[in-house]
């Protein structure tokens, strides 16, 4: 796959056919498919077997349970409890559980499926590229500077969270925010920054997906990359929407708190993926400046979380002004273009080898 990348197929007829054609309809039916499933499969498994470990011990009772219990056992590793290695140990306590593993993969599993079928196992492989720290010609100094101000841009985040609650709120949230965030303690601090920033579930599992295949499949075919961010930050969030399913039906939560939760969250995906795709672009394509970015957008949150809804946690309005904020600075630094025309002069000046034309074509020239 040297040189020019840009690779057209015959639409053609048939499932490949369409994936061609609605490149991110497809990706997001399939991630879609995956989230509902899921959830539909608690529902189910909540109703049919209520007492399969105990009176009023179902499978998420158990499953929280256990966490629970890993929280004493081993505090350590859960200085981050969103971490991959935290699930994939309790789903080994836990099998019935097991299956939802496919939710935060389910992004990442959608692209690799349809970019299969579409496109073959060549461009499947050049999509799994994404996983390496920068694309095309980025050096290794370039690199440096790009991390280095990602890192410093993380810091100067937590930092203004915390500014913000002494300035505005007495401190009140600080102890929070110390003991989430290990402040305190070095060994706890660095822990769980590296399993939020590397192992965080939501980062690893999810990226590929939206930043690494969406991304550029908006971008060409909306032909502007500040619509593509906004609708691709919109779709993000309400790919989450079938979690409600639970506290929905148990009346955990009703219609105007349901409203008023997605509006912030809408707000925090759409900043945090304005900032995402700068950074992506940069680095020429690889996923890792997002999958850093969503793990810190996971951690930080805790920093601010009030409680749980069912399987998903309740927080403060804080965390999507300052996501909301961080978005429009990022407008204002980096211009309506986000950074995409330095992606294309990392590969061959104008974009021909980059790899992402293998899954999400340029236009036909006019």
């Amino acid at each position: 796959m040297s040189g020019a990348v840009v690779h057209r197929l015959d639409s053609g007829t048939g499932l490949a056919g369409w994936i061609h054609r609605h490149p991110f309809a497809s990706f997001y039916a399939v991630a879609l498919a995956f989230s509902i499933s899921l959830w539909c499969y608690l529902v189910v498994m909540e109703v049919m077997a209520p007492n399969l470990y105990g009176p009023g011990v179902g499978v998420f009772a158990r499953f929280q349970a256990n966490m629970a219990g890993l929280q004493t056992s081993a505090p350590l590793l859960m200085q981050h409890r969103d971490s991959i290695i935290v699930y994939l140990t309790l789903y080994a306590m836990l099998p019935l559980a097991a299956p939802f593993f496919f939710f935060p993969f389910a992004p990442t599993a959608s692209a690799l499926i349809v970019t299969g079928l579409g496109r073959g196992a060549a461009v499947v492989r050049a999509l799994l590229g994404a996983y390496l720290p920068v694309r095309g010609d980025v050096g290794w100094r370039q690199a440096l500077r790009l991390y280095g101000l990602l890192a410093l841009v993380l810091v100067s985040l937590a930092a203004s969270s915390m500014l913000y609650d002494a300035l505005f709120h007495g401190g009140q949230r600080l102890p929070h925010m110390a003991k989430t965030w290990g402040l305190a303690d070095l060994q706890l601090f660095t822990l769980g920054w590296a399993l939020a920033l590397f192992t965080n579930q939501g980062g690893l599992l999810e990226e590929l997906g939206w930043r690494g295949y969406a991304w550029p499949v908006l971008v060409r075919k909306l032909g502007r990359p500040l619509p593509a961010a906004l609708l691709l930050g919109v779709a993000w969030a309400l790919w989450h929407l079938p979690r409600e399913i639970v506290p929905i039906l148990s009346g955990q939560v009703g219609p105007l708190g349901l409203l008023l939760d997605q509006a912030r969250f809408v707000t925090m995906c759409v900043g945090m993926t304005l900032v995402a795709v700068v950074f992506v672009n940069l680095s020429g394509g690889s996923v890792w400046p997002a999958i850093l970015i969503h793990g810190f957008f996971n951690f930080h949150a805790l920093g601010f979380a009030t409680g749980n809804n069912g399987v998903r946690g309740v927080g403060t309005l804080e965390p999507a002004l300052m996501w909301a904020g961080a978005g429009l600075l990022t407008l204002l630094l980096a211009g309506r273009d986000l950074g995409w025309q330095r992606r294309l002069q990392i590969h061959g000046g104008d974009g021909r080898s980059d790899p992402s034309n293998l899954w999400a074509p340029p236009p036909p020239a006019r």
